[in-house]
């Protein structure tokens, strides 16, 4: 049985509109193309909003610059500070997008991330988005959202609901994991949580950002949650260019992952359990979202 990565979270169409900007528009060809194309045949691929600039423009160019044959790609959104209007939404589904968070860290017109306010959460013009996304059967993903968004919109809906990219605050306590009633709430709702490669989620010490210490949270997540609730959203980072990786150095990137299938064998993970947190489960549940190449 050969193994397939549906990788729950990436955020290739960021750097690929990034380097657009700085006159490369071969980004996804010259870079990601020769990464995914080893280990990787689809996935949420997100822009994501840690500034400010024109987000249909920016949906727009950054579609464009990757490649949609070759892979199975659902177009997503990391965060809507940058969406002026609720009303934009026809526009942005129109191209092609299915997936959206309403915050990346900070507090914004929709929600509050981990960053804000804690007795902050979605605004009025959240749920209008919300209602949006469940009229248009679109992924609402809760990463990046503090906790009272996070239940703000889980007492309103159950439906197509992921946590792409976080780990466990009972094993690390860091902003982005979710504790233990999260993934109890997250669970109720038959959502998905995609299990992160982020070093910073796992540890503050560099010696403990191993793989030994992700299969800790990857344990705890299974019980908890049910092996058909858990996938993996990986987060690499190796295109941003840090000066050490924001990842493990284990798995640096895309082209780590069959090492990483081989750990999580010898972990004693059996080919068939490994097929559904890598693909099975994000796939079968939102392949009728994946954008048909043009």
């Amino acid at each position: 049985m050969s193994i397939k990565i549906f990788d729950a979270h990436t955020d290739i169409l960021f750097d690929c509109y990034n380097s657009y900007l700085n006159n490369d528009n071969k980004r996804f060809k010259n870079y990601h193309y020769k990464q995914l194309n080893n280990n990787v045949f689809g996935g949420i691929w997100t822009l994501y909003s840690s500034y400010d600039f024109n987000l249909i423009e920016a949906l727009k160019i950054s579609k464009k610059l990757i490649n949609t044959k070759d892979f199975e790609v659902i177009l997503g959104i990391e965060g809507l500070r940058n969406l002026k209007d609720v009303k934009d939404l026809n526009e942005i589904y129109n191209l092609g997008f299915r997936h959206m968070m309403l915050t990346w860290n900070e507090e914004n017109d929709y929600a509050t991330g981990i960053k804000g306010p804690k007795n902050r959460g979605l605004t009025k013009k959240g749920f209008e988005v919300l209602d949006f996304m469940i009229e248009n059967d679109m992924i609402i993903d809760l990463s990046h959202l503090n906790e009272k968004s996070f239940y703000d919109v889980l007492n309103y809906t159950n439906k197509n609901i992921i946590c792409s990219h976080s780990n466990i605050k009972e094993i690390f306590n860091h902003p982005r994991n979710l504790s233990l009633d999260q993934l109890k709430k997250l669970k109720e709702a038959d959502g998905l949580l995609g299990l992160t490669l982020v070093g910073s989620f796992l540890s503050d010490e560099d010696e403990n950002k191993t793989l030994e210490e992700f299969f800790k949270h990857l344990k705890y997540a299974i019980n908890i949650m049910g092996i058909n609730n858990v996938c993996f959203g990986f987060d690499f980072m190796d295109y941003f260019n840090y000066e050490k990786t924001a990842n493990l150095e284990e798995v640096k990137s895309a082209l780590d992952l069959n090492y990483f299938i081989e750990r999580l064998k010898k972990e004693g993970y059996s080919l068939k359990e490994i097929n559904k947190l890598t693909y099975q489960n994000i796939y079968n549940r939102f392949k009728r979202h994946i954008l048909k190449g043009d």
